[in-house]
C-alpha cells in the first residue's frame, strides 16, 4: 500500500474527529435547548411526572438528536474518503465544511425556536404540516400566550447557543494532510479501521438504536405524558413527519 494513502487516510480521520466533536457540542446545545423548553414551558404543566420519566425523555432525546447528525454525518463521510483516496485535501473543502455545518446549526436553531412557541401553546412538537402552514402572525400569537420574561429568556438563550455553535465551527483548524507523514508504514488492517469503524458508527448512529428496527416515535413514549414524549423529539425530526 503506498505510504501516501496512509498519510491522507489518517489527516481524513483527523479532520472527521473534529467534525465530530464539534457535533457532539451540537448535540450538547441541542440538550440545552430541550432542558430550556422544560424549564420555561412543560415542567408547569408536569409537576406529578416521576423524576425518572423525565430523566428517559432526555435519554430519549439524545438518541433523536444523535439520528439527526448520523445523517448528517453520511454525505461527509464519503467526501472525506474520496479526498484520502485521491490525496486531494483543497483549502476550499474545508471552507465548505465549515459552511455546511453553519447552515445546519442555523437551520437548528432556527427551528426549534418557532417549535418552542408551538410547544409552549400546544403542548407538542410542530410537524411538516404545521411547519408549511407557519407564518409570522402565528408566532406572534403564540408568544402573546406566554409571559415576556419566558420569551426574552428563549430568545437569550437561543442566540448565545447559536453564537457559541458558530464559533466553534469558526475556530476548527485542520491543518495539512502531509503533517501525518510518518517512518511507520501502515498495514492494512489499520487502514479497514479507519474506512470501516466511521462508516459503522454514522449507520449506527442514523439509525438510533441496534434494534432490528430504526428509532421512531415510539422510542420516545417513556411517560403517559404527552408533553413529556413529545420533549424527546426534536424540530429537525418532527419535520420530516
Amino acid at each position: 500500500m503506498p505510504n501516501r494513502f496512509i498519510f491522507s487516510l489518517r489527516f481524513s480521520t483527523k479532520v472527521f474527529l473534529k467534525l465530530f466533536m464539534l457535533a457532539v457540542a451540537m448535540i450538547v446545545f441541542m440538550t440545552l435547548f430541550r432542558m430550556n423548553l422544560y424549564f420555561l414551558s412543560v415542567f408547569h404543566a408536569t409537576a406529578e411526572v416521576p423524576f425518572t420519566e423525565v430523566l428517559q425523555s432526555f435519554v430519549a432525546g439524545l438518541r433523536f438528536d444523535l439520528l439527526i447528525f448520523g445523517f448528517l454525518f453520511i454525505p461527509l463521510y464519503f467526501l472525506l474518503l474520496i479526498q484520502a483516496v485521491t490525496e486531494k485535501w483543497p483549502r476550499g473543502m474545508f471552507v465548505f465544511y465549515k459552511s455546511y455545518f453553519t447552515v445546519i446549526w442555523f437551520l437548528i436553531c432556527v427551528m426549534s425556536f418557532i417549535d418552542f412557541f408551538y410547544f409552549a401553546r400546544h403542548g407538542r412538537r410542530m410537524r411538516f404540516e404545521e411547519y408549511m402552514s407557519w407564518h409570522p402572525q402565528v408566532f406572534i400569537e403564540q408568544a402573546q400566550g406566554l409571559q415576556p420574561n419566558q420569551t426574552w429568556i428563549f430568545i437569550v438563550i437561543t442566540i448565545l447557543l447559536f453564537s457559541l455553535g458558530y464559533m466553534l465551527i469558526k475556530s476548527l483548524k485542520f491543518g495539512e494532510w502531509k503533517d501525518e507523514y510518518s517512518p511507520q508504514r501502515g498495514s492494512t488492517l489499520e487502514a479497514s479501521l479507519r474506512i470501516l469503524l466511521p462508516l459503522i458508527l454514522i449507520v449506527l448512529a442514523a439509525r438510533g438504536t441496534v434494534e432490528p428496527h430504526h428509532l421512531a416515535l415510539e422510542h420516545s413514549e417513556v411517560s403517559s405524558n404527552t408533553a413529556i414524549n413529545e420533549m424527546a423529539l426534536n424540530a429537525v425530526w418532527c419535520f420530516d413527519k
